[in-house]
């Protein structure tokens, strides 16, 4: 930098030194952000500000030794399959399991532990352990009873906090329908944390499932859809269905520990 003039005042040199400061900054600057740019440039945005795809397996029961059902392992065989093919096309993807268990039935237990074994907990333990699905990207909600609370706590739990809002849902034919119009009508409620989501849907078989049991479920399955459909018509806001889920939801409200429950159809049970 060169020598100020021996016949400025103080105020001459305060300015000289200040735009000698400005300029090196200024210079400085520019190199750092042309470097910043060039390295954008050759190795792309920074993986973790990028937005998951969230491959999404809902709860579908567990075997009595407290391991996925066939059907639900046709789930998470095509859970792992995604999660893969993404991968090697350079995508951010992560699994998300749902569910502790059902109302219909009780938890089963770990025959190594003696605890209860949640269904969004085994489903992940199959995806980490059968399908090598790195641990760190498999995620579990582990509050759900139902359906209905698979999508409710899926959103409150991880999606809406975490800012992912790009869904991919699995799930046998037989359940499909019911869930396609759930997490379509939760996932669209306002407020939005972080813009609006884009979800879609894959089928997969049914695969394990007895015929008779299977009839029955489907018919099990209409009636609730049909039963979601009357009494989520006026839900509007994720207020209202959490209002709904906790006030009226005979799974979740408190209202529902005034009698004892109610017996399922056992055919049916076995399908949980």
């Amino acid at each position: 930098m060169a020598k100020p003039d021996k016949g400025l005042g103080p105020l001459g040199l305060f300015q000289y030194f200040r735009l000698s400061y400005l300029l090196m900054y200024l210079i400085a600057a520019g190199a750092l952000g042309g470097l910043g740019l060039l390295l954008l440039q050759r190795f792309g945005a920074s993986p973790a500000r990028e937005k998951p795809l969230v491959v999404v397996v809902p709860g579908g029961g567990l075997t009595a030794d407290g391991l996925p059902t066939l059907w639900v392992r046709r789930r998470l065989l095509e859970a792992a399959d995604v999660y893969f093919d993404r991968k090697k096309s350079g995508e951010h993807v992560v699994v998300v399991t749902l569910s502790a268990g059902t109302p219909h039935k009780p938890m089963p237990l770990d025959p190594h532990s003696g605890y209860q074994v949640y269904e969004a907990e085994a489903s992940a333990r199959w995806l980490v352990r059968e399908h090598k699905v790195p641990a760190e990207d498999v995620f579990e909600e582990n509050w759900s009873l139902d359906t209905i609370a698979n999508a409710f706590f899926l959103r409150t739990t991880h999606t809406d906090p975490a800012g992912w809002n790009r869904l991919l849902v699995i799930s046998n034919a037989f359940h499909m329908a019911r869930t396609m119009e759930i997490f379509r009508k939760v996932f669209d409620l306002p407020p939005f944390q972080d813009g609006k989501y884009s979800l879609e849907f894959r089928e997969v078989p049914d695969e394990g499932v007895e015929p008779a049991v299977l009839e029955r479920r489907r018919v099990r399955e209409a009636k609730s859809l049909a039963s979601f459909r009357e009494k989520s018509s006026s839900i509007a806001s994720m207020q209202q269905m959490h209002a709904f889920i906790f006030k009226e939801h005979m799974a979740y409200a408190s209202a529902r520990l005034m009698k004892d429950r109610e017996p399922v159809d056992p055919v049916v049970v076995e399908s949980y």
